[in-house]
């Protein structure tokens, strides 16, 4: 089982170059990320966007893209379609969102879980390494879903079932918090997993824990400090404010760090923010080169 992201350095380092169709790279941060993911052989970039901004983003960071492949394309959705097309087809194993609108990418995304005949519920599955707590801890959704009914938050948890097995969680706690987006303190009603269960299949059994209020997961048993030692596997939010909120608790506790991708069928799909630097993103394509190499491992067990 994969306790840290250390061990997920460890994997990533340990694996080819995985090739990777990069969304519009056209702002030198990540441009820096994507130069430092190749330049550690993580990655094997295919650049797709605009030519000229491309190559302006990598001058401004010493990146030499005489060796690396740049397919022009100038519309914003067409650029993400190819990118999906791509991941879909096996002709790379990965995509990363660049400078452009995750709307896009969600569009392109739907349209090929339809095309594949599956449920087009997509979501973010975001980890924390804590310190002191001897796993990763999943929460989801964080970036998609506004307000998720019922059928939806099924769709969700299946979704960080099919991501949990590749790090060696075989059968994870999951809690559904409870919460008022607001103000994180009022109880809704809560969804009922254990009324309508979750689909099981190849991604493996799971341990259903009884939904608490966010306040009292944070707080633990001491009543007025945060304790995150004692987090259950997988974390299921009510809604979108709340997953955000929760999320980016590691801007305020410096024990916890962050990573995130939405895992389809196809493959991982990374989706930094336009404010997270190079090193944040470089951790985020380690993230995802690790996932390929556990679903290449576990294909072949």
């Amino acid at each position: 089982m994969i306790r840290s992201l250390s061990q997920i350095q460890e994997l990533a380092e340990a694996t080819e170059p995985v090739v990777t169709a990069v969304i519009a790279p056209e702002d030198p941060e990540f441009m820096l990320a994507v130069k430092d993911a190749h330049k550690s052989s993580f990655i094997e970039p295919i650049l797709i966007g605009r030519h000229a901004a491309i190559e302006k983003a990598a001058s401004k960071v010493g990146y030499d893209l005489d060796t690396t492949r740049i397919l022009e394309v100038a519309d914003r959705q067409a650029i993400a379609d190819t990118a999906l097309d791509m991941l879909a087809s096996g002709e790379v194993e990965m995509v990363s969102k660049g400078q452009i609108s995750t709307s896009y990418i969600y569009r392109a995304i739907i349209a090929k879980m339809k095309a594949r005949k599956e449920e087009a519920v997509i979501s973010v599955q975001t980890f924390w390494d804590i310190k002191g707590c001897d796993h990763l801890v999943l929460l989801t959704d964080p970036g998609t879903n506004i307000s998720p009914n019922e059928r939806e938050k099924k769709a969700i948890l299946n979704n960080a079932l099919q991501i949990m097995p590749l790090l060696g969680y075989t059968c994870p706690e999951v809690l559904e918090l409870v919460s008022d987006s607001a103000n994180l303190k009022t109880v809704k009603n809560p969804f009922q997993l254990a009324k309508t269960p979750v689909i099981k299949d190849n991604r493996g059994s799971y341990t259903l824990l009884e939904p608490r209020i966010l306040k009292k997961v944070l707080l633990g048993g001491s009543g007025n400090s945060v304790d995150l030692n004692r987090l259950p596997h997988i974390l299921l939010v009510p809604d979108l404010n709340t997953g955000n909120i929760v999320a980016k608790l590691d801007f305020f506790i410096k024990d916890i760090v962050r990573v995130s991708c939405s895992y389809t069928s196809m493959g991982p799909i990374l989706l930094p923010s336009r404010a997270d630097i190079a090193e944040g993103i470089l951790r985020e394509f380690v993230f995802g080169v690790a996932l390929v190499a556990a679903s290449k491992r576990l294909a072949d067990d």
